[in-house]
C-alpha cells in the first residue's frame, strides 16, 4: 500500500507542476493561487493521508481543492460535483478517488479544444459509497482502456482494502466515464 501511495502521489505532482507550467507561461494572475493550493494539497499527502483511512469530508476536501486549482487553467469547462452524503465522518482509504478526477482533467479538458464538461456524483448510503465521474473527450474512439500508473495503482488499492467493490470503466466515442461502487465497511486491515 505505501509503495501504491508513494508512486500516486508524484504523479499527483507532476501533472500539477505542468499546470503551473502552463499558467507561468501565460503569465496568468493565478499562478501564485495555485501554488498555494498545492502547497495545501501537498501538506494533506505529506501528513494526513498517511492514515489508513480519513473521513468522506477530508476525501472530498481534496477533491473540491484539486477541481478549484485545475479550474484556473480551463475557460470553456463546465464543472458539476453533486453529493448525497448521509455520514459525513465516515471513513474512506485516502486519495482514493482523486486520481479518477486528474484523469478526467488531463484526458478529457486538457485536449479539448471546444466547451466541455465534467460530472461527478458522490453518494454514501449505509455505507455504501457510489463514485461517478464523466467527462468529454475529442479523440472520438473507443479504444480499449489503457491503465496508466493512477488507474493501475487504484485498482491495486481496491483489490488490497475492499473486499466488496465494483469497478467499471467506458471509453465511448465522446465520453469517458468511471463507476465506481465500495461497500466501505468491507474494508480489509492492510
Amino acid at each position: 500500500m505505501k509503495f501504491l501511495r508513494h508512486q500516486t502521489n508524484p504523479h499527483f505532482l507532476f501533472n500539477t507542476l505542468n499546470n503551473i507550467y502552463a499558467l507561468a507561461r501565460k503569465r496568468s494572475e493565478h499562478t501564485a493561487e495555485v501554488v498555494l493550493r498545492l502547497s495545501k494539497l501537498l501538506r494533506f499527502m505529506l501528513y494526513e493521508s498517511k492514515s489508513d483511512l480519513i473521513s468522506i469530508a477530508d476525501e472530498l476536501k481534496i477533491l473540491d481543492d484539486y477541481i478549484a486549482l485545475e479550474k484556473m487553467r480551463y475557460d470553456r469547462l463546465t464543472i458539476h460535483f453533486q453529493r448525497d452524503i448521509d455520514d459525513s465522518l465516515h471513513k474512506i482509504a485516502p486519495l482514493l478517488l482523486l486520481p479518477f478526477v486528474e484523469n478526467a482533467f488531463k484526458h478529457g479538458a486538457s485536449e479539448s479544444r471546444f466547451d466541455s464538461f465534467i460530472r461527478i456524483q458522490v453518494q454514501l448510503q449505509q455505507e455504501r459509497l457510489t463514485f461517478n465521474i464523466e467527462n468529454t473527450k475529442e479523440n472520438h474512439t473507443s479504444e480499449e482502456i489503457r491503465d496508466n500508473i493512477g488507474l493501475r495503482n487504484v485498482r491495486r488499492q481496491l483489490e488490497l482494502m475492499y473486499r466488496d467493490y465494483d469497478l467499471q470503466i467506458q471509453n465511448e466515442p465522446h465520453i469517458f466515464s468511471v463507476r465506481l461502487y465500495i461497500n466501505l465497511n468491507s474494508y480489509a486491515q492492510v
